[in-house]
This record gives structure tokens, C-alpha cells and sequence, in this order.
């Protein structure tokens, strides 16, 4: 069996607005991918849209 996370950059509400929000967001779920692989998890899948405010904010999800 294979294990895989997806991430989506979420960020609800007023806060998808602040900068110091979306970088602890990036940190947060650089972190999870981080602790996913050293699970052995297969994939680690970033979304990417464009023009989002709540959602997906990584605009190059394969450089992490």
C-alpha cells in the first residue's frame, strides 16, 4: 500500500491577505512533507492555481 498527503495552501478568511500568515502556511506544510517522507510516504502533491485567495498560494509547487 502506497501513502501519499496532499497539500493545499489553505488559508481562511482575512488572514489569506497577511504575509506573515502565508509564509508560517508554507513553513507548516513544508514540514508535513518533510515528516511524510521521512515516513516513507510515497508523494507529497502541492496544489497549484492561480489567482486563489484562500487556496493553493505555492506558484511553483515542484521546486519544494
Amino acid at each position: 500500500m502506497e501513502f501519499g498527503i496532499f497539500l493545499n495552501g489553505y488559508i481562511p478568511g482575512p488572514a489569506a491577505h497577511d504575509r506573515a500568515s502565508e509564509h508560517l502556511m508554507l513553513q507548516r506544510e513544508l514540514e508535513l512533507a518533510i515528516k511524510a517522507d521521512k515516513h516513507n510516504w510515497k508523494y507529497v502533491w502541492f496544489g497549484e492555481h492561480h489567482a486563489l485567495t484562500e487556496y493553493s498560494h505555492m506558484s511553483a509547487p515542484e521546486v519544494a
